[in-house]
């Protein structure tokens, strides 16, 4: 209608340089930038039908084919739909909104163009990148038997529980039950000699449960090592879940009570060592257990104290006639009285002993009330040690009582038992000895000690000795010098590995003779020798510093035989 006053409400036209600042931010706003694909190393993959594993006792041979040995998978392009998409669908939603309260249609058209035409390539999805390691693509077999080459030297805790923790793989070859057959476990949650809090003794006996019921099925040797708490709930543990084992040491450890060897007299009647040393025991509980399962025992190491005997009164009444090594040690400073015991019952109760070892005791023969045969004896005894480093009571009568029928004996320790001479040592059966040690690491009076004799030794078993210790000894110079020259002999000696003279008054000209005659000599100690230069009294390791040494010898006996000429010459 002419001359009304309507309002006029037609949309105002955005301007150009509003309309290219929404252009330019919506296209910012869709605009995707592809993500870099990222390149991933690997390598070729074993395919199981191309080798083959040969396993021995000792050795395992890995076998690998040449025939299409090494299969490569297609590289493959994989882009990864992740949350690019999602982000740009997003913002593409709200600048459509933005451009359509705008009036842009056309950009907005064009800007879900470029979207469509970026994301195209993206919709294939990724599959999950693998990263080939050679550990990971090891056979189980092969890795299994390298973990057993470092378990059997190094123990079993805490080096698989570290490996299993590296990778599937790894935690599976971890958990072979054939790693598991020896294990030793010393304090590790608290420090030896603190009380445990409940917290931490839960932990313990939630861990020595998971243990039992998962990797201790086939545990054949178990050392318990520096344990003051709990020492009774591990061993119940151990004893009534692993019926397989042969081997039990307890070390330094307190509150063994009588529980435990009951448990064992019960529940392992496979076990044939049992170590005891340094260990607060019951002594009426081993000597009930000894009585009980004793007869299955190859083994047996305890420690000297004050109840010792009623143990030993156990072993010579007959409870242990299958034992082959018996091992009684003490501490060093000892303040115990002297240990007797009866030679003639301790060798009827024993006879198939191979092994004895009364290390650091002193000790001395008691009477025997009973008449026994002259035919018993050590007859199968191929190690005895008698050594010491504070008193000794041995005497030539002991030693021939001892080994009156020893003539398998290998090793002979008297290290400290200074009252040994040359003479009763030449009464003893054994024709074959390999290892002789007479070291004296005691402070003793030089007046006890004989000045001959050594020579007579080297006589007897210079054809079977490859370890000599004559440490602190006062032979004197020429015996000494005979001694060296029996046993390089004529051909030399290839046998001799060991020798030890350190303390004595051995000659430079008796050394040179000996180790230039010995080949295979690895250890040679010459300190505190009073007869030998300076610069040559220290002990040589190796066969390099020996060669050297002997190089040296060599040198000086050249130097001199042309000083001696020199001299000749200047008195004609």
């Amino acid at each position: 209608m002419e001359g009304s006053s309507t309002p006029h409400t037609s949309r105002p036209t955005p301007s150009r340089k509003r309309e290219g600042s929404v252009e330019s931010q919506s296209r910012s706003r869709v605009r995707v930038t592809s993500k870099p694909v990222r390149k991933v190393r690997r390598t070729a993959r074993w395919n199981t039908r191309d080798y083959t594993i040969h396993d021995t006792d000792n050795d395992m041979l890995l076998i690998i084919s040449n025939e299409n040995g090494m299969h490569k998978r297609p590289r493959k392009l994989a882009g990864k739909k992740s949350s690019c998409k999602l982000n740009t669908q997003r913002s593409s939603h709200k600048n459509k909104g933005l451009l359509k309260n705008a009036g842009l249609k056309e950009a907005s058209s064009v800007g879900l163009a470029g979207q469509h035409k970026q994301t195209d390539s993206d919709l294939e999805p990724e599959k999950p990148e693998v990263l080939d390691r050679w550990g990971q693509q090891l056979p189980i077999e092969v890795l299994v038997h390298i973990f057993h080459y470092i378990v059997s030297s190094n123990g079993a805790v805490p080096f698989l529980c570290r490996m299993a923790r590296v990778c599937h793989l790894w935690y599976g070859a971890a958990a072979n039950p054939k790693l598991w057959q020896k294990v030793t476990i010393s304090y590790c949650w608290v420090e030896s000699g603190k009380k445990l809090v409940p917290p931490v003794q839960r932990k313990i006996q939630n861990t020595l449960n998971w243990l039992k019921d998962n990797r201790f099925s086939q545990l054949r040797e178990f050392s318990l090592c520096h344990w003051n708490n709990l020492v009774s709930y591990t061993m119940k543990t151990i004893t009534e879940s692993c019926p397989h084992l042969i081997s039990l040491r307890l070390t330094n450890c307190t509150g063994v009570t009588s529980d435990v060897f009951e448990a064992l007299a019960t529940h392992c009647q496979k076990l044939e060592s049992l170590n005891l040393q340094h260990s607060v025991v019951d002594t009426a509980a081993v000597v009930n257990f000894l009585e009980a399962a004793g007869s299955n025992l190859r083994q047996l190491c305890v420690t000297y104290n004050s109840r010792l005997h009623n143990i030993f009164n156990a072993i010579v009444a007959g409870c242990c006639t299958e034992l082959r090594l018996l091992e009684v040690n003490t501490e060093i400073k000892q303040t115990n009285p002297y240990f007797q015991f009866c030679i003639e019952m301790l060798q009827a109760g024993c006879p198939k002993l191979q092994v004895l070892r009364l290390l650091n005791l002193t000790w001395f023969p008691k009477a025997c009330t009973m008449i026994v045969s002259p035919e018993v004896g050590f007859s199968e005894l191929e190690e005895l040690c008698l050594a010491t480093s504070s008193f000794s009571l041995v005497t030539d009568e002991v030693l021939v009582k001892l080994l009156h029928l020893s003539s398998r004996l290998r090793t002979l320790d008297l290290r400290g038992c200074y009252r040994i001479t040359s003479a009763g040592l030449r009464l003893l059966p054994c024709q074959d000895l390999a290892r002789l040690f007479l070291g004296l690491y005691c402070s003793t009076t030089t007046l006890l000690l004989a000045k001959q004799g050594s020579e007579q030794m080297a006589l007897k078993w210079r054809h079977s000795l490859q370890e000599l210790d004559l440490t602190g000894q006062c032979y004197n110079e020429k015996d000494l010098e005979l001694a060296m020259q029996i046993l390089a002999g004529t051909e030399g000696n290839h046998l001799l590995r060991s020798l030890n003279l350190a303390g004595t008054k051995v000659t430079l000209d008796a050394i040179r003779v000996v180790v230039s005659n010995s080949p295979n000599l690895n250890y040679l100690n010459l300190t505190s020798c009073r007869c030998l230069p300076r610069g040559l009294k220290r002990v040589y390791r190796g066969e390099d510093e020996i060669s050297h040494f002997v190089n040296r010898l060599l040198e000086s006996t050249k130097n001199s035989s042309a000083t001696v000429s020199v001299d000749h010459e200047g008195q004609l």
